[in-house]
């Protein structure tokens, strides 16, 4: 994984995740430093809201397939 900031991009890497009384906790390091990312259920409106985004895309995206899939199949039977 990297991390973008203002000095550039940097690594993070993973090295525990667990479980904190009801928050998540990865514990890593970035670049040379030690580093800690903590979720807490109040992130998880803004989580949601961004998965959601490639989720209705890719659920579009299948249907869209599926159909198409469909649509050739009936149009081969009825010939």
């Amino acid at each position: 994984m990297k991390v973008s900031s203002p000095i550039g991009e940097l690594p993070f890497e993973p090295r525990t995740i667990r479980l904190r009384g009801n928050s998540i906790q990865l514990d890593g390091a970035m670049g040379a430093w030690p580093a800690q990312v903590t979720i807490t259920p109040s992130d998880l409106p803004a989580l949601a809201r961004v998965a959601a985004r490639p989720a209705l895309v890719g659920a579009v995206g299948l249907t869209t397939v599926l159909g198409l899939i469909r649509l050739t199949r009936s149009s081969r039977h009825h010939q």
